[in-house]
């Protein structure tokens, strides 16, 4: 099989008509067995689907369904999922992403040879198996028509691409994120330059407002999103969109920048710490449940996977520079946040 990058891969495998799937509604974590108290093996976002193994357990007032999650057995809280026949898009949708430069080696674990390297957004098939060795689980992808193996710390799997040709799910998706829209989905343009990493995990994160107009669809938060990369790259003359993500009141998350990257979205600020911005004006309004969610649920998951500070201090833009944003009612909301500080 041939590489295949963000903007164009499709994954076609051969699937029973007959056979059921279950699919997300949500991101839900997926258990080592039937409730609360099991592992999380993983979590499925919205849309994924999983082959379902015909069977629910009752566990407290849940029910638990099996499911094959990476090609093992997994248990998913049955009022999270959607259950439909498979169909060749809903089942084959499984790419493994590199999020960074990572080798593929010929079996799983460092003891096998390097076969190749995958580059940053680079993806190929996900075969559906995971195997644990060195401390690593190591997934397995059709490399170049060969079975290859690479650290899955160093992958996002999730759907391929869906309409127009172009990934739906972003590279920056990790655990118990909310949904993370792409820069290919959102017709984002290259940046001008490399975007340097960031130094050290960062401990602050800066609330922002778009100042414009609000939006309640993806579409419109897409449009949106253009018009502020246009504004930054053109009307700034910075090197791409300023902000690390940027949330609609769609309740997606819309990738700019990406965790690890240096911003430009806080004068003076852009080196320890990430810019979150909700698109909109909230001088007289709060943002909307929707919108807030995401926002809390993506500092959480940085939290989870190492991309900001447990000891994380959040700030208003208005904190650390003359301005108006975030607006002040949602400026008033934050300071009632538990790891809001005073730059008092």
């Amino acid at each position: 099989m041939v590489v295949f990058q963000l903007s164009t891969f499709l994954i076609l495998l051969h699937i029973s008509s007959a056979e059921r799937c279950a699919c997300a509604t949500g991101n839900v974590h997926v258990r080592s067995g039937a409730g609360v108290t099991h592992n999380v093996v993983g979590t499925m976002t919205p849309g994924e689907c999983a082959s379902y193994k015909g069977d629910e357990i009752p566990v407290g007032s849940m029910q638990w369904a099996h499911v094959e999650y990476k090609g093992n057995n997994g248990f998913v809280a049955a009022s999270w999922l959607k259950f439909q026949d498979c169909t060749i898009q809903q089942v084959s949708n499984q790419c493994a992403c590199a999020t960074g430069n990572v080798h593929v080696r010929s079996g799983p674990g460092t003891s096998h040879g390097v076969i190749g390297t995958l580059t940053p957004n680079t993806c190929h098939a996900y075969n559906g198996k995971t195997v644990h060795d060195g401390g690593l689980d190591w997934a397995s992808i059709d490399y170049s028509g060969k079975d290859g193996w690479v650290a899955d710390n160093w992958l996002t799997i999730g759907r391929c691409a869906g309409d127009q040709g172009t990934a739906s799910i972003s590279t920056q998706q990790l655990p118990g994120c909310p949904h993370i829209v792409s820069r290919a989905a959102w017709g984002a343009r290259a940046p001008k330059v490399h975007i340097s990493n960031l130094s050290a995990t960062p401990q602050n994160v800066y609330i922002h407002h778009g100042a414009s107009a609000s939006c309640h669809d993806e579409s419109t938060c897409k449009a949106i999103m253009r018009s502020y990369q246009n504004y930054h790259m053109d009307g700034h003359g910075w090197d791409d969109i300023g902000y690390t993500f940027v949330i609609g009141e769609d309740g997606n998350v819309y990738e700019s920048r990406g965790w690890d990257k240096v911003g430009t979205h806080t004068l003076n600020h852009n080196y320890d710490g990430l810019g979150f911005c909700v698109i909109g004006d909230f001088t007289d309004h709060v943002p909307n449940t929707d919108a807030l969610n995401a926002v809390k649920q993506l500092i959480k998951c940085g939290v989870d996977n190492g991309k900001i500070r447990t000891d994380y201090v959040i700030y208003g833009h208005r904190d650390v520079r003359q301005t108006a944003c975030p607006g002040q009612k949602f400026y008033d909301l934050i300071q009632t946040w538990p790891h809001y500080k005073s730059p008092n």
